[in-house]
């Protein structure tokens, strides 16, 4: 019985295919030029048959690494990738290296530093109890209160004064919080005020911007101006810090339209927010004028801002307010032109926004008799069908609803075919809810022939099958596809009429027939390896290749049926990629590589495998990235492999 091998052994073993399993080939790539470049120093061996090294990266890093579960290497390093990283690679291969050339690897003493270092590594758990902390309003150790405690009351007055004004110099921020708060306190908000104007104009001045692969950027801080229109509004002065409020909105707008960033410069805009939502609450103003002025700025956020206005307004409000405030949104309205095509999106998109709310306000007044009326109106107006059809549905009313689903099909035409396709799916709902299941797959027939996707094909046979129908509309919708007969127009055809019957004015999309590429994938999806290479041989023989298929999907799909066939379309694959002569291509070709692999596996014709490996590498000998991804296939230890 052959002795069991240590882990060093194990590690000696490991070949370019295992080691591509354990780290990737882009990091086995990396970690192949580090330990190249010499990075790799002080290579132990620890006394469980582990190694351990120093790795020269952007600065110097401790690796470990053993074999773990499942023949494949463990590591943890003190790189913030930690695991299965380019450094623990480059390890793997120094060792290697210093086998094969008959080096002595010394043993790694018991308080080698870097075992220290990855101990601590290892050990590191993420605290909980980050997030009861606020980056604004730090929250104190209890510990540290009691340090302050004691230390402030041993101070006289004269003491803490000095204290504080030395804190003051060190720290302008808190210098700057203490004068204001005096200032306020005094009565003279004017100096607070003009300071919080000023900050608003300089901060805001700058768009925000990130480049997070290079690490750098600018995110506008807002925390200051917060803390001063809070300092003000507990003070009392609500009604300032909503003026100071709509100028910093204003100004926040402007600024996000010009940043470039993932919403940092949005959040600190926002995080101001709630303490505009309280000196709401604490102003002096009358309700309806309160939400009026929540409103006007919730109208004019296109990029979610005010968020916390937006919950104020969905607040309960007493019914007269709501009523004052629906009589004042339907006079704006009336204000507001009508869209014409010369207007596109934005005129609609502003007036179906107004209109959304005077429907709330309008429910909260108690006036919901008035709601349909007003969406009768603004459908034909801003083609907002689905709104009124919506609320038709709700109301029962479903003959209304059906009448209004066709109207806004004729008007709308081609035009906007989103809402002709949000519209049609009503009607579906309406026929659902009916149950009738004759007229539902009628309906899922046209949206096949509208769209012949997959989901749709589902869609049409579940309908079909619950009336017993599905065999003679599968023929029908097959040979629409072969030939570009209408279902509908043809004999037999056991669907009623859906009322959405296409017509000559409906573009779809200059279709040429038969389409190979939905009857390739309806093949696919029924698992019909026959039919899938019978279309696939009459595909169009372009010299650029056919681009209408996902050709790795068909070779899936009949490597039971075909092997051969599908190993063909994935050398063809692989081919390609070469030709790219780029890294990136080479990495996607591994893919079809191991798919090519596994099927001569499978038919136990692995030399085949290797002459087909031998004669890539030495037809593209020359394609440094490419050998070394080639030779990462090879199922051979790397040691021997050198040899």
């Amino acid at each position: 019985m052959p002795k069991k091998k240590n882990q060093l052994e194990q590690i000696a073993d490991l070949s370019w295919d295992e080691l591509n399993k354990w780290a990737g080939s882009k990091i086995v790539s990396r970690g192949r030029n580090y330990q190249h470049q010499g990075r790799v120093s002080s290579l132990a061996a620890t006394s469980d048959d582990a190694l351990i090294a120093w790795v020269d990266g952007s600065e110097q890093y401790a690796v470990r690494v053993a074999m773990g579960d499942g023949g494949l290497p463990d590591s943890v390093c003190t790189c913030p990738y930690q695991f299965g990283c380019k450094h623990a690679v480059a390890v793997v291969l120094e060792y290697m290296e210093l086998i094969e050339s008959n080096q002595k690897i010394p043993k790694a003493k018991q308080k080698d530093e870097r075992l220290e270092l990855l101990e601590n590594e290892e050990g590191w758990e993420e605290d909980d109890d980050d997030d009861d902390y606020d980056d604004d309003a730090p929250a104190l150790p209890e510990s540290v209160k009691k340090d302050i405690d004691a230390f402030l009351k041993q101070k006289t007055k004269k003491q803490l004064v000095e204290l504080f004004i030395e804190i003051a110099v060190q720290y302008p921020e808190i210098g700057g919080e203490l004068s204001a708060r005096r200032q306020v306190k005094a009565g003279n908000t004017s100096v607070l005020i003009s300071k919080i104007r000023k900050e608003i104009d300089e901060i805001s001045s700058e768009p925000g911007w990130q480049n997070h692969w290079k690490g750098q950027g600018f995110t506008p801080d807002y925390s200051g101006i917060r803390k001063k229109m809070e300092t003000l509004l507990t003070a009392g002065y609500a009604d300032d810090v909503l003026i100071l409020g709509k100028e910093l909105m204003s100004a926040g707008i402007q600024q996000v339209e010009q940043s470039n960033d993932e919403g940092e410069t949005a959040d600190e805009i926002s995080a101001c927010m709630p303490v505009v939502v309280k000196a709401l609450d604490q102003s002096s103003w009358q309700n309806v004028d309160k939400m009026a002025w929540a409103l006007e700025a919730v109208m004019e956020d296109d990029y979610c801002l005010f968020e916390a206005l937006a919950e104020y307004l969905h607040r309960t409000h007493a019914k007269p307010d709501w009523n004052k405030l629906a009589d004042r949104l339907l006079e704006n309205l009336k204000s507001l032109k009508h869209p014409d095509k010369n207007d596109g999106f934005s005129v609609s998109y502003q007036r179906n926004k107004l209109t959304d709310w005077i429907i709330y306000a309008i429910e909260g007044a108690g006036r919901t008799d008035e709601i349909i009326l007003l969406c009768e109106a603004e459908a034909k107006l801003t083609n907002s069908y689905v709104r009124l059809v919506k609320l038709l549905m709700a109301d029962d009313r479903l003959e209304d609803a059906e009448r209004w689903i066709h109207e806004g099909i004729r008007a709308l035409g081609q035009n906007l075919p989103g809402i002709s396709s949000e519209l049609r799916g009503k009607l579906l709902e309406i026929r659902t809810h009916q149950k009738n299941w004759p007229a539902v797959a009628a309906i899922r027939a046209d949206e096949f022939i509208r769209e012949p996707t997959i989901r749709a094909y589902t869609e049409c046979r579940h309908a079909a099958e619950k009336v017993k129908l599905w065999p003679r509309v599968r023929e029908c919708l097959m040979l629409y596809l072969e030939t570009g007969a209408l279902p509908w127009d043809q004999k037999d055809w056991p669907l009623p009429e859906s009322g959405l019957k296409l017509s000559d004015s409906d573009d779809r999309r200059r279709i040429s027939f038969p389409m190979i590429e939905e009857l390739i994938n309806l093949a696919i999806h029924e698992k019909n390896p026959e039919e899938i290479l019978r279309w696939y041989d009459q595909r169009p023989k372009q010299s650029y290749g056919w681009f209408g298929l996902n050709e790795d999907n068909i070779a899936v799909a009949i490597q039971s049926h075909a092997p051969d066939r599908a190993v063909s379309i994935w050398k063809k694959m692989v081919e390609n990629l070469i030709a790219q002569v780029k890294p990136s291509a080479y990495e996607s070709a591994v893919k079809y590589l191991l798919k090519i692999r596994k099927i001569r596996d499978e038919q136990l014709k692995n030399m085949e495998w290797e002459r087909y490996l031998k004669d890539l590498k030495e037809k593209h000998i020359r394609k440094r990235r490419l050998i070394e991804i080639l030779e990462g296939l090879e199922r051979k230890s790397i040691i021997k492999s050198n040899r």
